[in-house]
């Protein structure tokens, strides 16, 4: 498997899925168009304060590659999730407190929840009937309807054995457990319904509360820093804290037989690798963590979030994913420094600064690509156009990776021919406006979600220029531009 399709495979790794079922209804914006600035949920409908005129939320966000993710009526703030692992029976026993704020009047809404039995549901500490709409809804009706601007608290208890969404390659979304107890979590595009109940789509991220209870022999990890264990007849409990708002498909939930390897990054962040006892030692790329995230800072801004490190699990998984402060790697990826510094890079695009709907991908893929490029030239000296070269020569480059469709969401063309647009763009504007643009984006955007419309606005902002030409070529054009139509014969890529 050559580094660029690794990369690609990365986002289920950082993404990759094209879910059976979530593709109904898909669609492509024509071709040379703007993306849309925001996403529309076709259940948010504007009225007057107060429950009068309640009406149900809608199932799914309008999201235009998948349009059954995530729900309409409301916005959540913080998940508290409760999870007890039972290895014997493969079973997982769950109580999600969730917070939210409505933003209609709400007769009642829907959370994701897929392949889980419901046992308890309450609203405002009221029961409240659910039902199944679907394979991956569920309605609740509170006793009393919501008045729009209404801070709600849902808990949902529930159980069940580990499932997947749909089927892909060369994984299912979903999470996993083998025979000895391991579990590890793969959520990309929308499979975190798979564990929690939620709203399953990047543009509604929340804070969360982990409580993670499984044989004390094994050790647990989830996103966000450690606040304590408890040990009770056997059992230990491992709670973590991730206060920066997060999307519901980096979660990250981890049981096993792990070791954890602590250390300090820049300004003393807390660093840790987690790493399966069955997968040997630490990696020697991940020993380098620290001085990425020291080149980045200057690159991008300071380092987003209170911790990082990479979660190693015994699988030949073929993809590294960018879960929140924590990065899952199989053994064939978590040794290799340029996916090291790729998924990296996804903590501030991708995680902080998240999706506003799964159309504009590009922006997780395309600037991880060119950020592990910057680390090659900056850590081995080699040059950026070397690898700008490489992907412009690349076959698969016909995909406009401003709107490559539900079917090719993790084609080799969102990465390479996404980078190449911000290579592009970089000449254009030159590399002090370009600096300025990547941090002035982070820092507009970071704990948030955007679309590739909030990009292109910025970017001719800060050059003052119009840049649409440019964008529509690189990004929506069905044809793969000629880079030395855009950089000129002299540019090292194209000699």
């Amino acid at each position: 498997m050559t580094r660029r399709r690794l990369l690609v495979l990365t986002a289920l790794g950082a993404c990759l899925l094209v879910v059976v079922g979530a593709v109904a209804g898909a669609r492509r914006a024509p071709a040379g168009g703007r993306a849309d600035r925001a996403l529309a949920p076709a259940g948010a409908r504007a009225g007057a304060g107060g429950a009068g005129g309640a009406q149900a939320g809608s199932r799914g966000l309008g999201d235009p590659y998948f349009p059954d993710a995530g729900n309409g009526g409301y916005d959540v703030r913080h998940y508290d999730l409760d999870l007890r692992w039972d290895p014997g029976s493969g079973r997982m026993t769950g109580r999600a407190t969730i917070t939210a704020r409505a933003t209609q009047a709400l007769s009642s809404f829907t959370l994701d929840l897929v392949g889980m039995r419901i046992d308890r549901v309450t609203v405002d500490g009221d029961r409240a009937p659910a039902r199944r709409e679907g394979d991956r809804d569920v309605r609740i009706t509170p006793r009393r309807p919501l008045a729009r601007g209404a801070r709600f608290t849902v808990v949902v208890a529930y159980a069940g054995g580990q499932n997947r969404v749909g089927a892909v390659s060369p994984v299912e979304p979903g999470w996993f457990a083998d025979d000895t107890g391991d579990v590890y979590t793969v959520f990309e595009p929308i499979g975190a319904a798979t564990l929690f109940p939620s709203n399953d789509h990047p543009s509604d991220k929340a804070s969360y509360r982990f409580r993670v209870t499984a044989p004390a022999a094994l050790v647990a990890v989830t996103n966000g820093r450690l606040v304590r264990t408890t040990t009770d007849d056997g059992m230990r409990t491992w709670e973590y804290d991730e206060p920066d708002p997060m999307a519901s498909y980096l979660v990250q939930v981890a049981i096993g037989n792990l070791d954890v390897v602590r250390g300090r990054g820049p300004d003393g962040l807390p660093l840790r690798d987690v790493i399966d006892e069955d997968a040997g030692r630490r990696p020697a790329a991940l020993a380098r963590v620290g001085d990425m995230i020291d080149f980045y800072d200057g690159e991008f801004g300071r380092f987003p979030f209170g911790t990082y490190g990479g979660l190693v699990v015994d699988d030949n998984l073929g993809f590294a994913l960018e879960t929140q402060t924590l990065t899952l790697f199989g053994e064939d990826a978590a040794d290799q420094p340029t996916v090291v510094a790729h998924e990296l890079a996804h903590q501030w695009f991708g995680d902080d600064v998240s999706l506003g709907s799964w159309r504009d991908i590009w922006l997780n893929e395309g600037f991880a690509t060119f950020a592990s490029w910057l680390w090659e030239s900056h850590d081995r000296g080699v040059p950026v156009a070397d690898n700008a070269a490489l992907a412009a020569r690349s076959s698969g480059n016909g995909v406009p990776p401003g709107d490559p469709g539900p079917e090719h969401l993790f084609a080799g063309s969102v990465y390479d021919r996404g980078a190449l647009t911000l290579y592009v763009l970089r000449h254009a504007i030159g590399d002090d406006d370009f600096t300025t643009l990547l941090r002035t984006w982070v820092r507009r955007y970071g704990g948030r979600s955007a679309t590739t419309a909030d990009f292109e606005a910025l970017a001719e902002e800060v050059s003052g220029q119009d840049l649409g030409p440019l964008f529509d070529a690189w990004l929506r054009s069905d044809e793969m531009p000629r880079l030395s139509d855009w950089v000129g014969g002299d540019d090292p890529a194209v000699r």
